[in-house]
C-alpha cells in the first residue's frame, strides 16, 4: 500500500521543496498552506505521515501547535513532524507534549530529512 505524508507549512516554496524531494524518494504527498486546509485534508485522506510548520500563519486561526492538538483528536496514528525554524528547545518540547515525534530544522538538511521519513515509513 503506497504511503502518503501531508505537507503543512505557509511558506509555498518550502511544501514544493519537499514535495520534489518526496517525490524522487517515490513517496506519494499531499500538501496544505494553511491549518484549516490541512485538517479538512487529513480527515479526507489516509495519511501516514505529516510534516507540520510549527509556526504556521494563523491566518485562518490555525497555528502549528494548534493544528498538532486537532491532528491528535482525529486518532488517526499517523506520526507528526514539527518543521521549525526555531532551535529553542521549548517549542520542541511543547510540540513532543502534544503528540509529534520528531522535528527538524530550517534549512532542510537532505540527509536528516532522509532519515526521519525513513524512520517513521520504512520502505
Amino acid at each position: 500500500m503506497e504511503k502518503t505524508i501531508l505537507l503543512v507549512d505557509d511558506e509555498e516554496e518550502i511544501v514544493s521543496f519537499l514535495e520534489r524531494f518526496l517525490q524522487r524518494m517515490n513517496l506519494a504527498s499531499i500538501k496544505a498552506t494553511s491549518g484549516r486546509e490541512a485538517l479538512k485534508l487529513y480527515v479526507e485522506k489516509k495519511v501516514d505521515l505529516v510534516f507540520l510548520d510549527i509556526q504556521l500563519e494563523s491566518r485562518d486561526g490555525h497555528d502549528g501547535l494548534s493544528v498538532l492538538r486537532e491532528l491528535r483528536k482525529q486518532n488517526s496514528g499517523a506520526q507528526v513532524i514539527m518543521i521549525t525554524g526555531r532551535i529553542e528547545k521549548e517549542y520542541q518540547d511543547r510540540a513532543r507534549e502534544l503528540g509529534a515525534v520528531d522535528y527538524i530544522v530550517k534549512p532542510l538538511d537532505l540527509g536528516d530529512l532522509r532519515q526521519k521519513i525513513n524512520k517513521y515509513i520504512p520502505q
